[in-house]
C-alpha cells in the first residue's frame, strides 16, 4: 500500500504601496504575479533543488489561496476571542469582520 500525502504551504503577500512605480500604474495581483513571485522566493530560500523538487506539484489558484486566507483568519480570530476573554469589544469584532470582507471580496 502507498500512502499519499496532500501536503500545503500558505504564503502572504505583502504589498508594499511605497515601492517605485512607472507612471501612475496600480498594483494589480494576478495568478501568474503569485505564481512568480513563490517561484522567486523558493528559488531564494531553497536554491534550485528545491524550486525543482516544488514544481512537480506546483499548482493552487488564488481562488484558493482566498479560502485558504479565510479560514486562516477566521481560525486566529476565534483564537484571538478566546484568549482575550472578557476583555473583547465589538469594535475588535467589527474591525476583525471588515478583514475578513475584505478577504472575501478579493477578485479569483
Amino acid at each position: 500500500m502507498v500512502g499519499f500525502r496532500n501536503r500545503y504551504m500558505v504564503m502572504e503577500v505583502f504589498v508594499n504601496p511605497n515601492r517605485d512605480k512607472v507612471g501612475n500604474d496600480s498594483i494589480i495581483i494576478t495568478q501568474f504575479n503569485v505564481s512568480k513571485a513563490v517561484k522567486d522566493s523558493l528559488l531564494e530560500n531553497f536554491g534550485e533543488c528545491g524550486l525543482a523538487s516544488s514544481l512537480g506539484s506546483f499548482q493552487g489558484s488564488i481562488r484558493a489561496c482566498k479560502n485558504a486566507a479565510l479560514k486562516c483568519e477566521e481560525s486566529k480570530f476565534e483564537h484571538y476571542k478566546l484568549i482575550v476573554g472578557d476583555r473583547f469589544s465589538t469594535a475588535d469584532s467589527d474591525g476583525m469582520n471588515s478583514c475578513l470582507n475584505k478577504i472575501k471580496v478579493l477578485e479569483h
